[in-house]
Parts: C-alpha cells; sequence; structure tokens
C-alpha cells in the first residue's frame, strides 16, 4: 500500500472518529430544545452539517486549486522520502 493510501486510511478514521463525537455533541448541545421524532431529527442533521460547512471553509478559505495541489504534491514528496 502507498503511502499516500495510509494517509488517506488514517484521514478517514480520523473523520469517522470525528463524525461519532460531532453526533453526540450536537445532541448533547440541543438536549434544551422541547422537541422530538422528525423535528429534533431535522434539527440535528442541519446543526451537523453547518459545524462540517463551517469546519470546512475555516480550513479552506485562502486555499485556491493551485495552491492544494501544490500542497498536495510537497506532501506526496514527503512521503516518498520516508523509508519503509
Amino acid at each position: 500500500m502507498s503511502k499516500m493510501k495510509e494517509i488517506d486510511l488514517i484521514a478517514q478514521g480520523v473523520a469517522d472518529h470525528c463524525m461519532e463525537i460531532m453526533y453526540d455533541t450536537v445532541d448533547w448541545q440541543l438536549s434544551d430544545i422541547p422537541l422530538n421524532g422528525d423535528d429534533y431529527n431535522a434539527i440535528h442533521a442541519y446543526t451537523m452539517k453547518k459545524a462540517i460547512e463551517n469546519m470546512f471553509y475555516h480550513m479552506f478559505e485562502r486555499e485556491t486549486h493551485e495552491s492544494h495541489i501544490k500542497n498536495t504534491n510537497k506532501i506526496r514528496s514527503l512521503l516518498d522520502n520516508i523509508n519503509e
């Protein structure tokens, strides 16, 4: 398996873990809202998506497509230089 693929798998594991934590955190934060069922699920889903959107924009607000490619290539080069 390539080093980049290993990093991608690690990133997926981190994303899965963060989603679990975020789900519980949103549940806790919404606990004072007197809703249940479909209404509660809709607000929970919206809050999750909004939080992810906020994190996405925070991470990529200054990154252009060209800078993303440059960073990806730099990471690949670093990984290629790591001895297995």
